[in-house]
């Protein structure tokens, strides 16, 4: 028995580290003060940053995107017509779960006229450096190229919604119009959505220095 122990040990730390991944998407918040409550503490500490240097604004707003956001959202079911202003409760479209997203982190944007526009309007009013490539293989190789703790949008022939990028790779962050799954974060070499896709445009949120210096400052 006390052979097996170090063993059954290790094997019961590996399930819990197991688990623990799988957590973020598992343990989505449901309540609506939770979320109200979040983006309360967005505007008081984004006003704190007013001022400081732009690593520093796009950090926190990555890891906003990255992080907090799914924590809320995951899960919400996907509808065409869907624009809930609320996770968890309701349908949001893809274009308005960019939007709506941004809006409640704080940008002053026009959120219903850019969440049905084409996403690649959607994308020059809202980012810069802006490129696009054909097949789900080149854009692949253009987000290998890019910084970590960075945020984009995307723009495919019919859908849209947030790439981010961390340590661990690239993400489709987005409301997934697939089975009608709703919104999820995926590595971008798993989502159906991106593989049968043709045409790519992408812009970076956390390169707009313009965009994030307002963001903080109002």
């Amino acid at each position: 028995m006390k052979r097996l122990l170090p063993a059954l040990l290790v094997a019961i730390a590996l399930m819990a580290c197991q688990w623990d991944k799988a957590r973020p998407a598992e343990a989505a918040i449901k309540d609506p003060a939770a979320y109200e409550a979040f983006k309360s503490s967005v505007t008081k500490h984004k006003a704190e940053l007013t001022g400081k240097p732009h690593s520093e604004v796009s950090n926190y707003f990555f890891h906003l995107v990255n992080d907090s956001l799914p924590a809320y959202w995951n899960g919400t079911p996907w509808d065409f017509y869907g624009m809930t202003r609320t996770p968890q409760k309701g349908d949001i479209a893809c274009g308005y779960f960019v939007t709506n997203t941004l809006a409640d982190l704080g940008f002053r944007i026009e959120r219903v006229k850019l969440a049905q526009v084409a996403s690649g309007d959607m994308i020059k009013v809202l980012c810069t450096d802006i490129k696009t490539c054909n097949g789900i293989k080149n854009f692949e190789a253009y987000m290998d190229r890019q910084p970590v703790n960075s945020v984009y949008i995307l723009g495919l022939d019919f859908h849209t919604g947030y790439i981010v990028k961390d340590a661990e790779g690239s993400w489709f962050f987005h409301s997934n119009y697939i089975k009608r799954s709703g919104v999820m974060k995926e590595k971008i070499g798993e989502s159906a959505a991106l593989a049968k896709n043709k045409f790519f445009m992408i812009g970076s949120l956390t390169g707009n220095k313009k965009l994030l210096g307002e963001w903080v400052s109002k």
